[in-house]
C-alpha cells in the first residue's frame, strides 16, 4: 500500500536524479544545506552561552548575515563568469576552515563573542559566493523541462536537512556544547567540496568575458526590466527584516528564559521543517498556471507564528503553527527559483539571482541589528505582532504588480 502510495513521486522524482551531474550536485546542496541548519541553533545558544545579551545576539547574527548582502552581487557576477563549480567548490572549502576553527575556539574554551562574530562574517563572505553560483549550476546542469523538478527535488532534500538539523544541533549543544556542533558543520561543507570536486559539469559557453563592471550593469538592467523579480523580491526583503530577523533574533532568548532552552527551539524548527517539506511535496506535483500569483499570497502563513510566540504560547502550539510557515516557505522558493531560471537568460541567471538575494537580504541585517534593542524597549511581544500584521501586509502590494499576476509557468514561445 505504502509503495504504491508513493510510487508517482519516485516517477517524477527518478529522471532528474539519473544524471550524474546532478546527482553529484544533490548531494553538495544537501550537505551544505545540512551544515546551514546546523550553524543556527550552536551560533545562537553558544553566543548566550558566553553571556550575549539579545542586543549581542542580533549582532552575532549580523555579522554573518551582513557579508551575505554585501558580497552577493559580486557573488552573482564571478559565477556567470567563472565556472559556477569552481567558485561553490572554492565557498565550501572556506566556510569548512572558518567553522573548523569556530569549532577549535568553542571546545577548547577559548571562544569570546568577537571570535563568533569574525568567523561568521568569513563565512558569510563564502555564502555570497556559493549561493548565486548554485542558482546558475541548475540552469547548466539540467534542461529547461526539468528544471521546476529538480527546484522542488532539492527544497525536499534542504528541508529535510532542515528537519534534521536543529535536533541534532540542540543535542550536540545540550550534550557537549555548541563546538561539537560546529565541528560537525564544519564536516558537512567538507562532503559538499568533495561532491563537487566529483563532479562532472558540462562546460558553459561565455561568448565573451565582459569587465566586472559591464557585466554589472547588464544584469542590473535585467533585473530592473522585470517588475515581478522586483516585486517577490522587495515582499521578501520586507518579511526578512520584519518578521523573519525579529523572530530569529528574540525566539531563541524566549525559548531559553521560558520554554526549556534549545531543545524546546529545535522543536519549533522542526514543525517548521515537516512544513517545508509537505510544501516541497506539493511543489513536486502542483505545477499552478500563475506561479507568482499563488507565490506572494502564501507568507500570510507567517503571522500566526509570530502572534503566538508573542502571546507566550506553549512550545507544541508553536511547533504546530511553524508547520504552515514551512510550507509557504518552500512553495514560496519553489516557485520564485523556477520562474527565475525559466524567464530569466541562462547566462544572467546567477547575476539576477545576486541582484534578488542583494535586495532581498538587505533588510535581514537592519532587522537583526534593531530587533533586540526594540525588544528591550518597547517589549518583544509588540516587535513579534508587529512582524505578524506586515507578513499580512506584504501581500496586497505584491498582486498589484500586473507581470505578478500573470507571469505563466512556461515562457511565450
Amino acid at each position: 500500500m505504502c509503495a504504491g502510495r508513493f510510487t508517482p513521486v519516485i516517477r517524477l522524482v527518478s529522471p532528474v536524479l539519473r544524471d550524474p551531474a546532478f546527482r553529484w550536485y544533490f548531494l553538495a546542496r544537501t550537505s551544505s544545506h545540512l551544515g546551514d541548519g546546523l550553524i543556527g541553533i550552536a551560533l545562537l545558544f553558544g553566543a548566550l552561552r558566553l553571556g550575549a545579551s539579545p542586543t549581542e545576539v542580533g549582532l552575532v547574527l549580523l555579522a554573518g548575515r551582513l557579508p551575505v548582502v554585501v558580497l552577493t552581487l559580486l557573488g552573482g557576477v564571478v559565477g556567470d563568469l567563472l565556472s559556477r563549480r569552481a567558485v561553490m567548490l572554492a565557498a565550501d572549502l572556506v566556510r569548512f576552515a572558518s567553522q573548523g576553527l569556530t569549532a577549535v575556539l568553542m571546545i577548547t574554551g577559548a571562544a569570546a563573542l568577537w571570535h563568533l562574530a569574525a568567523l561568521q562574517a568569513v563565512a558569510g563572505a563564502a555564502t555570497a559566493f556559493f549561493t548565486p553560483a548554485a542558482a546558475g549550476l541548475v540552469a547548466d546542469v539540467v534542461p529547461e523541462s526539468r528544471r521546476r523538478q529538480a527546484n522542488a527535488v532539492l527544497t525536499t532534500a534542504q528541508n529535510a536537512a532542515t528537519l534534521v538539523a536543529p535536533a541534532l544541533s540542540a543535542t550536540l549543544v545540550a550534550a557537549a556544547g555548541a563546538g561539537v556542533s560546529f565541528a560537525v558543520d564544519a564536516a558537512t561543507f567538507a562532503v559538499s567540496a568533495g561532491a563537487l570536486f566529483a563532479m562532472k559539469a558540462p562546460d558553459r559557453s561565455v561568448a565573451a568575458r565582459p569587465a566586472l563592471l559591464a557585466a554589472l550593469r547588464h544584469g542590473w538592467h535585467d533585473f530592473r526590466t522585470r517588475p515581478w523579480l522586483q516585486a517577490t523580491t522587495i515582499q521578501v526583503a520586507v518579511i526578512n527584516g520584519a518578521c523573519i530577523s525579529p523572530f530569529l533574533v528574540i525566539g531563541p532568548v524566549i525559548a531559553d528564559r521560558r520554554l526549556g532552552g534549545p531543545m524546546a527551539w529545535a522543536l519549533i524548527g522542526n514543525g517548521y521543517a515537516v512544513g517545508a517539506l509537505l510544501g516541497s511535496a506539493i511543489a513536486l506535483r502542483w505545477r499552478p498556471r500563475r506561479p507568482l500569483l499563488v507565490a506572494v499570497t502564501i507568507p500570510v502563513a507567517l503571522a500566526p507564528l509570530l502572534a503566538l510566540l508573542a502571546a507566550g504560547a506553549p512550545t507544541p502550539l508553536l511547533a504546530a503553527a511553524a508547520v504552515p510557515a514551512g510550507v509557504q516557505a518552500a512553495l514560496y522558493a519553489v516557485l520564485t527559483e523556477t520562474a527565475r531560471q525559466t524567464h530569466v537568460p541562462a547566462e544572467l541567471v546567477a547575476r539576477t539571482t545576486g541582484f534578488s538575494t542583494v535586495v532581498a537580504l538587505a533588510a535581514a541585517p537592519l532587522g537583526m541589528a534593531l530587533a533586540g534593542p526594540a525588544a528591550e524597549h518597547v517589549g518583544a511581544e509588540a516587535v513579534l505582532l508587529a512582524g505578524a500584521l506586515i507578513a499580512v501586509l506584504s501581500t496586497p502590494p505584491a498582486l498589484a504588480v500586473r507581470s505578478v499576476r500573470r507571469l505563466p509557468a512556461e515562457p511565450v514561445r
